[in-house]
């Protein structure tokens, strides 16, 4: 068993945090773990792209090569379609539709329209969720449970790790990622 996740998005959207309670849920079950992170001008909204490799047995490199991801994450619509390359027709694309708010930001239809065109993108509106969880800084964590399903760790390994890992709003982030499991 291997699993291949590519998260991106942009600086303060939680996404080196989803990438430790990965990390931590695989460790949990026994797996092998390789995580990259990127995030140099993050504070600044800049782009952020972890790779997160499990494995049951050895991983020789952190980096997901280009058209081999299992799995890609996409916080924000613009990071998807820029990381698309990571991509095949066999990788879960799970995509948050909720863009962040920048002077200049294309038409997100267009965006998400373009996305669409490969595979079948699972494409929602992680805010409105986070909303409904009580606290609209559980985005990250509406994602995650969005993405559980095709990740290869338990559910309840990661309800404990996002217990474990998450300092603020544990009960609002729990019922986040059981919307987003949804």
């Amino acid at each position: 068993m291997k699993s291949d996740i590519l998260i991106v998005g942009v600086g303060g959207q939680g996404i080196i945090l989803a990438s430790e309670i990965l990390s931590r849920a695989a460790l949990g079950q026994g797996l092998n773990i390789k995580k990259a992170e990127t995030h140099g001008m993050a504070q600044r909204g800049g782009s952020v792209v972890t790779h997160v490799r499990l494995s049951d047995s050895v991983i020789y490199s952190p980096l997901i090569p280009w058209g081999t991801a299992d799995v890609m994450i996409a916080f924000e619509p613009l990071e998807a379609l820029r990381y698309l390359k990571y991509i095949n027709e066999n990788t879960a694309l799970i995509v948050n539709s909720n863009p962040v708010k920048i002077a200049g930001y294309p038409d997100v239809g267009e965006i998400l329209a373009e996305i669409g065109r490969y595979g079948n993108p699972v494409i929602f509106d992680a805010l409105k969720l986070a909303e409904r969880a009580g606290n609209t800084l559980t985005q990250n964590t509406v994602i995650l449970g969005a993405a559980s399903r095709y990740i290869p760790l338990k559910r309840e390994v990661l309800i404990q790790t996002i217990k474990e890992t998450v300092k603020k709003a544990v009960d609002e982030n729990l019922k986040a990622f059981e919307l987003g499991a949804r």
